[in-house]
């Protein structure tokens, strides 16, 4: 074999790997662009989901602090009734007691009236 003709076939196997070694280069390029791609749609998403997170935190955190004060006035009209509760049933008394204590004065007046 000629000489020429080996120099020509090494030099079009060295083209053919270049060849080779650009288009995979270029494949792992785009591979590589669209990775880059996803990781930004993913961290944008993860992203917006993280700010959904804490405003649905920070809803939660505003029911919680109603919640909190809706059940402290719970308490405190529930401490003003039983205390109107307790007033109406010590009045309750006295007035008994006051009625008792009239009858028995009209009884004495009955039995002192000489006209009865």
């Amino acid at each position: 074999m000629d000489t020429w003709l080996i120099i020509l076939i090494v030099v079009v196997v060295l083209i053919v790997l270049a060849l080779v070694l650009l288009r995979a280069r270029a494949t792992s390029g785009r591979r590589t662009a669209q990775r880059r791609v996803e990781a930004r749609g993913r961290t944008a998403q993860a992203e917006r989901h993280e700010a959904d997170a804490d405003r649905e935190l920070e809803a939660a955190q505003e029911q919680r602090a109603v919640a909190d004060h809706e059940r402290k006035a719970a308490e405190e009209a529930a401490r003003r009734a039983q205390a109107a509760r307790e007033e109406a049933e010590r009045r309750e008394e006295v007035a008994e007691r006051e009625r008792a204590s009239a009858r028995e004065q009209a009884e004495r007046a009955r039995k002192v009236d000489p006209d009865s």
